[in-house]
C-alpha cells in the first residue's frame, strides 16, 4: 500500500464520517423540531411558532442539500441529481410523505456513501497540485 493510498483511505473516512454527521444531525434535528412543533402550536405565540417554522424548513431543506452535494461526489449527473432532490423535496411536503421519503432518502444516502470510493473534486484537485 503507497503512501498516496493511504492518504486517499483516510480522506475517504473524513468525508464519509462528515457526511453522515450532517445527515443525521439534520434529520434527527428535523424530527425534535417537528414534533416540538406539533406539540406546541396550539398553545404557543406566533413569533415563536414561526421561527420555529423557519428553522424546521431550514433543516428540512438541509438534509436535501446534503444528500445533493454528496451525490455529486458519488458520480451522479448534476442535472439528474437536481432534478430527484428537487422531486423529493417536493414530495416530501405532500400529506405526511416525509415520514416515508427522510428516512428512506437518509438511509440510502448512508449506504451509497458507506460503499463509495471517490473522493470529492477539491481534495482530488489538491492530489494533482501536490504531484
Amino acid at each position: 500500500m503507497t503512501v498516496n493510498n493511504i492518504i486517499v483511505d483516510e480522506v475517504l473516512k473524513v468525508e464519509n464520517r462528515s457526511f453522515w454527521f450532517r445527515i443525521l444531525a439534520s434529520a434527527i434535528g428535523y424530527f425534535l423540531i417537528t414534533t416540538w412543533l406539533n406539540s406546541i402550536r396550539a398553545t404557543a405565540s406566533l413569533w415563536f411558532v414561526w421561527i420555529l417554522i423557519i428553522v424546521q424548513f431550514s433543516l428540512y431543506f438541509a438534509i436535501y442539500i446534503t444528500s445533493y452535494s454528496r451525490s455529486k461526489v458519488l458520480g451522479l449527473n448534476k442535472n439528474v441529481a437536481w432534478i430527484i432532490f428537487v422531486t423529493l423535496a417536493v414530495l416530501g411536503r405532500v400529506e405526511n410523505w416525509e415520514i416515508i421519503i427522510i428516512p428512506l432518502l437518509v438511509v440510502t444516502m448512508l449506504v451509497l456513501s458507506g460503499i463509495n470510493k471517490k473522493i470529492s473534486n477539491e481534495v482530488q484537485a489538491l492530489f494533482s497540485k501536490s504531484e
